[in-house]
């Protein structure tokens, strides 16, 4: 189910109805949008179930045939502000971070065996309502955590043994989680910066959606096409006319 295949960039066409019905929804609702186009093989039911560092190694092959494989990233230190660029690639963050197939894990915490998974976007929904976080954590422990040959008793977990649960559920699908180790070359100040690969993909495709209306708008008004006869020429072709009608 998770294996990949040689992904086919968005369209022009595409960026705009993907735009278009995921402008207002959740993240977690975009997400899934955008690996039904990822994905159309695979129902929506089945997509649900993914592991989420299985759906966002899909998203970046999506990101990657689209965009291109390199991610130019931007971040400021915490305690200088200073600003700090670099580079990611598509490709490196899915082989640096392969997810296992084994839909459950068996782990070794406190003296006993467990069974994990990594956390689907049933979950992540259901997360996201919670109260707090305090409330969305044990949520996703509860789906994600089971005894291994005994019953859990989820009212005698300590604090300790959640976090430390916590830890072994990013092990098991580190991809569900991408954090970025940086260096401040000011201040000297190590940490990790979260990278977002659903949110990150669909700013991408929001900014190309806007500069793909604003070329349809001027070539129709100068050359009288329409919105699919300018989204049908390639992005070459459309630049070279943009330039004429611009000049």
């Amino acid at each position: 189910m998770m294996a990949q295949q040689p992904q086919a960039g968005l369209s022009s066409a595409a960026v705009l109805d993907l735009w278009e019905q995921g402008v207002n929804r959740h993240p977690v609702d975009r997400a899934l949008l955008l690996l039904q186009y990822a994905c159309p093989e695979e129902s929506f039911e089945s997509l649900c179930d993914w592991p989420l560092g299985a759906r966002d190694a899909r998203l970046l092959a999506l990101r990657r045939a689209t965009f291109g494989d390199r991610i130019e990233s931007y971040a400021e230190c915490p305690d200088c502000r200073n600003g700090l660029e670099f580079d990611l690639s598509c490709e490196g963050l899915v082989v640096s971070a392969a997810t296992s197939r084994s839909i459950w894990t068996t782990v070794e915490q406190d003296g006993r065996s467990w069974e994990l998974r990594g956390p689907n976007s049933r979950d992540l929904a259901d997360a996201a309502a919670a109260t707090d976080l305090e409330a969305a954590r044990r949520l996703i422990l509860s789906r994600c955590v089971r005894g291994a040959g005994r019953p859990v008793d989820e009212a005698g977990w300590t604090d300790e043994l959640q976090q430390a649960l916590t830890v072994r559920l990013s092990e098991v699908d580190p991809l569900a989680e991408i954090l970025i180790d940086l260096s401040c070359q000011v201040c000297g100040r190590q940490w990790q910066n979260l990278f977002d690969v659903v949110g990150f993909l669909w700013h991408e495709i929001q900014t190309r959606g806007r500069r793909l209306l604003q070329e349809v708008d001027l070539l129709a008004r100068t050359y009288g096409w329409t919105e699919g006869e300018i989204l049908r020429l390639g992005e070459q072709r459309r630049s070279l006319y943009m330039g004429m009608a611009l000049s």
